[in-house]
């Protein structure tokens, strides 16, 4: 009997644990910043840093259509890799500023430049601020 409960808990607490760490897989979201009419989101998966554009939508109901992204949460983003030549797969189009070393980009009015270790990224799952699966 007392090896049928040692089992049972050793389960128990292997399958909790399962649970957490799946609970965590993603991209987790550490800083947000609203420039002019774009937002940029940052996050990290498995320590690399992703530097996500998203326009600013004027949508009231917009909450019905997704999860509103919160720093300190996980999401499963499908990224694309900003290549403005590749219009197929980003939804933000734009023109390259600064061809060498650290690229910046112009979307519409505002000027949105990669950083040091930190590319730029879109992705088809983000609307505006808002997260869909």
């Amino acid at each position: 009997m007392k090896y049928i409960v040692l089992i049972s808990s050793i389960v128990l607490f292997a399958s909790c644990k399962t649970y957490a760490y799946q609970k965590n897989v993603g991209y987790k979201v550490y800083k947000i910043e609203l420039i002019n009419s774009y937002y940029v989101i940052y996050c990290e998966k498995e320590n690399q840093k992703y530097k996500i554009v998203s326009k600013v939508k004027n949508d009231k109901h917009q909450n019905k259509k997704g999860k509103k992204i919160r720093i300190g949460q996980f999401y499963n983003f499908v990224l694309t890799y900003y290549h403005p030549e590749d219009k197929n797969n980003n939804p933000l189009t734009n023109t390259n500023t600064a061809p060498y070393v650290i690229r910046c980009y112009m979307f519409t009015d505002t000027k949105i430049c990669e950083e040091e270790d930190i590319k730029l990224y879109t992705t088809r799952n983000i609307v505006g601020l808002y997260y869909k699966k």
